[in-house]
Formats: C-alpha cells, sequence, structure tokens
C-alpha cells in the first residue's frame, strides 16, 4: 500500500512540474506575429502507382512449325 501511494504522489508530482515547465516546441521569435501568414504548412503524399496489368495473346511456332499459343502478362 505504501508503494502506491508513493507510486501516485511521484506521478503527481512529475504532473506538475511538467505543466509548470515551459513549452519548447515552437518558440516565436521577437518581432513576429504568431498566426503569420509568411508561414504555410504544406503536406506532401507520394502516391503509390500500382503497376497496370493486362493479358496478351502471343502466338508463337513450336516444333515442326506446330502453332503454340501462350498467354503473357504484360505489366507496365
Amino acid at each position: 500500500m505504501k508503494i502506491t501511494a508513493l507510486g501516485f504522489a511521484a506521478a503527481i508530482a512529475l504532473g506538475l512540474a511538467s505543466f509548470s515547465a515551459p513549452a519548447s516546441a515552437l518558440p516565436a521569435a521577437p518581432g513576429i506575429a504568431v498566426h503569420s501568414s509568411d508561414v504555410t504548412t504544406v503536406q506532401y503524399r507520394h502516391r503509390h502507382r500500382r503497376p497496370v496489368c493486362t493479358m496478351k495473346t502471343v502466338v508463337q511456332r513450336g516444333h515442326h512449325g506446330h502453332r503454340v499459343v501462350k498467354r503473357v502478362r504484360v505489366c507496365r
């Protein structure tokens, strides 16, 4: 029971310390407005192109001149 209470007290102390510390994610420079139109957030999303595949019929001559028909998958 003592360990649990000590753990809760440590968590509360750590939480209060994190709220009292200043935020350092994006400090604003002096003289520049926070909502400036010069700063633009752009997300670049690369689209992966899937291969376009079709079935092509290939006619060849086999042994003794016999006709051989193959279906070949062609991707671009």
